[in-house]
């Protein structure tokens, strides 16, 4: 009873403890220069003179994000500021208070950005596109929390014009909102957009999935790029019995746009968000239909692998956020009718196996990934091919053991629903005990000698389903589909009856 007591007691104690942040962004005419005002008001757990705040120098591959932030006043004049770049710190100096309340200006720090700045807050008179964990600075001691902090935040878009497009991950066109979440997972993988972009909604089993769009496309009409987008997204719900997020967002925005050919090529990349993902891409007359179908859903299927089914090990894991992600990529692609079988096969052979093999690092182990993944393209894209390569094998590999009444389809939804609770991450030991009792036999030697090692899969007829063959007579081996292709797609996909979709909330 003691005990109890004294936990009632403390409980009105934890809870002024909690950071509760309140976020006023402000609308400038000439953006450009001004930036976007952001206002921040938080009231501590005890008066100080002086508050510490987070602010990350480096996020996502973009490093020095302090040198955008301009313009620091405080609520008084005895406010004064100190950054600290290497402990992506902002020191806020004040009278001993428990009320903070200072604000900053989010600009861009050159005028133009390169097709490779994805992530650099872009801030200009007509739109602006920023992550939130470079839009909005929190307490130190919240970003600090041992444990995976939450945050409590409400957020005023102040002195828009009316009919300016305002959204992100959270909300569309809301001027007021309070956001309570995980700081890392959900507020700062986040993105705020506004200005000209178009905003578009599509729905599946009627939650919204909303387009914002900006830019006018080379080679992509918008009707068609929304139709695909919806197509995509069903497959992908579809196959994961899966009802998605109350809202969704894909986000896609040009970086660098031109008409001519002086730049011959399309560079795009895509990134998960909460809640949705986005996709950047050079804009000119080589832009490439078929990849960009191919990105929505590479990109989509992030939302289960990688997300749902959370990596332990991070770039480790690669093989399998990313390769069977691009596996399923392709394969969602046949199973939506977006490809044909023989067209299945053509990019199979030449964006997998083709890819892999003309890999100069290709059979690099997998233990140097992590140290190499972000600093060499050729290591960075080496866990897609290889493990895309490893998840047809082995799918083949069940299809076949199972009489074709299973497939790696259902190894991967039974995953997903054991890496669902918040303690239960993907390892390279779970994956090949639940392979294992799929195939009755133990792959683990496969799996070190192919995925770890980096030794060429060597396919062969035998561990083919029916209707499928591999020429090896060349230095490159080439996939073949044989007979009907009718009957091949059937038996490859191994169709089973749609599951009830299940609500996320």
């Amino acid at each position: 009873m003691r005990v109890l007591l004294f936990f009632c007691c403390l409980l009105p104690l934890l809870a002024g403890a909690q950071h509760r942040v309140a976020y006023q962004v402000h609308y400038a005419p000439h953006m450009s220069t001004e930036g976007l005002r952001v206002q921040v008001s938080v009231r501590t757990p005890k008066a100080t003179d002086s508050t510490y705040f987070h602010f990350a120098n480096e996020v996502w591959g973009e490093k020095d994000l302090l040198r955008c932030l301009s313009g620091f006043a405080g609520e008084g004049a005895d406010y004064r500021f100190r950054i600290v770049p290497d402990s992506n710190r902002i020191v806020v100096y004040h009278p001993r208070t428990r009320d903070v309340r200072f604000s900053y200006r989010v600009k861009q720090d050159a005028q133009e950005y390169t097709r490779d700045q994805v992530n650099r807050p872009r801030v200009t008179d007509t739109y602006f596109h920023v992550l939130g964990e470079s839009l909005f600075t929190v307490p130190d001691a919240l970003a600090a929390s041992p444990t995976p902090p939450n945050i409590t935040a409400t957020i005023r878009w102040v002195g828009f014009p009316q009919g300016y497009v305002l959204h992100n991950t959270f909300a569309s066109g809301a001027t007021v909102r309070t956001f309570r979440g995980k700081l890392w997972t959900e507020f700062y993988r986040s993105l705020y957009v506004g200005g000209d972009y178009r905003l578009h909604q599509l729905s599946y089993q009627n939650r919204p999935v909303y387009v914002a769009m900006r830019g006018q496309w080379q080679n992509y009409e918008e009707a068609r790029v929304l139709s695909t987008i919806q197509q995509a997204l069903t497959a992908q719900r579809d196959f994961w019995h899966d009802a998605g997020p109350t809202r969704y967002t894909v986000f896609m925005s040009p970086t660098v746009t031109a008409t001519d050919s002086t730049w011959r090529g399309q560079s795009i990349r895509g990134e998960g968000l909460y809640q949705g993902f986005k996709l950047q891409s050079t804009n000119n007359p080589f832009n490439n239909w078929d990849l960009l179908r191919y990105m929505f859903h590479h990109e989509m299927l992030h939302d289960w692998i990688g997300g749902q089914i959370t990596a332990a090990h991070q770039e480790l894991n690669a093989w399998f956020t990313e390769g069977f992600t691009d596996y399923y990529a392709y394969k969602n692609r046949l199973r939506s009718g977006e490809l044909t079988m023989e067209q299945w096969v053509q990019t199979f052979n030449a964006d997998v196996i083709q890819r892999l093999y003309k890999n100069p690092e290709r059979n690099q182990p997998n233990y140097l990934i992590k140290d190499n993944y972000w600093k060499n393209p050729s290591f960075g894209k080496l866990p897609y091919r290889r493990g895309a390569l490893f998840a047809f094998w082995l799918d083949n590999l069940i299809l076949k053991r199972s009489g074709y009444t299973r497939s790696l389809d259902d190894l991967m939804r039974e995953l997903r629903q054991a890496c669902l609770p918040p303690d239960q991450k993907f390892t390279d030991e779970r994956f090949l005990a639940l392979a294992q009792t799929y195939l009755q036999e133990d792959i683990s030697y496969e799996f070190q000698k192919y995925i770890l090692t980096g030794a060429d899969l060597p396919l062969t007829k035998q561990d083919l389903i029916e209707g499928f063959d591999v020429d090896t007579s060349q230095p490159v081996p080439v996939l073949k589909a044989t007979g009907d292709g009718a009957a091949l797609r059937e038996r490859y996909l191994n169709p089973k009856p749609v599951g009830k979709a299940v609500a996320r909330e």
